[in-house]
């Protein structure tokens, strides 16, 4: 038995690098088991091709949905920083409402902006592609491990069933408990979020806001954060409108701040809870996600809410 535990914990050490790739594997593999099922009936139990057209989809719709992410995020980080680079609170409200003097794009619709982002984007992943391989690898191990748990997860979970040193209620206690910590973090919570990010950005781009893209991301992550949430966003922006003189801009965005997107998270998350409630107070969860980002860097805010919840699971089984 000790032999047994000093290899697992040796296992442990070695696969830890990879541990959030792996997380990713499984949750999204659980997402996509609502496309591979009907897919699996439909071409007569082949579930491999299943699994790969599943997956390949899977591809299609997310890199491009990375690719903007991380093209935002950049430019919404170089805002942040040449916000916080203001020497008066003041000059900071006015730089974060200004109206038209940003380089707009001279594309018309939503859709030609995000391919506008998306062509910038892809700059940029091929930047990281060739500095970093760590991260391409760790790509790899969530599109190839989501595969491979649509195929054989069944039978991996039944071995682990057979051979784990806890009882099948307490295992199946924990793999309820991740399974509700992914939907929880990505569809509870980032539903949420998203739902009010994006009605930030339709407000924003309607007003004229520059930076409006990166602040509708700014939005969408201040969501997160318990009370006050995406008012730390579009509040400052609103004073800001009115010290620039918009004051009819600034009465709309607050209207809009207060009747919609606030209204968004007050329906949104009670609806979006009954497909992925994480059953945490959201000021534990963003107290894990924070302590999980200074223990673990960015995998923290994964692991660390994580880890919470299997405690949790733990904690509440009979003894």
């Amino acid at each position: 038995m000790w032999l047994a535990w000093g290899l697992c914990a040796v296992c442990a050490v070695l696969l830890w690098p990879l541990a959030p790739a792996v997380m990713l594997a499984l949750w999204l593999a659980a997402f996509a088991r609502v496309l591979q099922r009907p897919l699996t009936r439909w071409l007569g139990g082949r579930v491999r091709i299943a699994s790969a057209l599943t997956v390949l989809a899977l591809v299609l719709v997310l890199v491009p949905f990375v690719a903007v992410f991380v093209s935002l995020a950049a430019d919404a980080y170089e805002l942040a920083i040449e916000l916080v680079g203001s020497p008066r609170g003041k000059e900071i409200l006015e730089k974060l409402a200004s109206r038209g003097q940003a380089p707009r794009p001279e594309a018309t619709h939503v859709w030609d902006i995000v391919l506008a982002q998306q062509e910038r984007a892809w700059t940029i992943l091929q930047q990281v592609a060739g500095t970093a391989t760590r991260v391409v690898i760790q790509a790899f191990v969530v599109i190839a491990g989501t595969y491979a748990v649509l195929v054989d997860g069944g039978r991996w979970y039944a071995w682990v069933e057979r051979h784990a040193p806890i009882s099948p209620a307490m295992l199946a206690r924990l793999r309820d408990a991740f399974h509700e910590t992914g939907r929880g973090l990505f569809i509870g919570m980032g539903g949420s979020a998203l739902a009010q990010g994006l009605v930030a950005t339709i407000a924003y781009l309607a007003l004229g806001i520059s930076h409006a893209l990166e602040l509708g991301l700014l939005t969408f992550v201040a969501s997160f954060i318990p009370a006050v949430g995406s008012g730390l966003v579009w509040g400052p922006l609103a004073i800001g409108l009115l010290l620039t003189g918009h004051t009819g801009a600034a009465i709309i965005l607050a209207a809009c701040g207060v009747a919609l997107i606030g209204t968004v998270d007050n329906i949104a998350r009670p609806w979006l809870a009954r497909w992925g409630s994480l059953q945490l107070p959201t000021y534990v969860v963003l107290v894990a996600m924070f302590a999980g980002v200074f223990v673990l860097g960015p995998s923290g805010l994964l692991v660390a809410p994580l880890a919470v919840r299997l405690a949790k699971a733990a904690l509440e089984a009979e003894p």
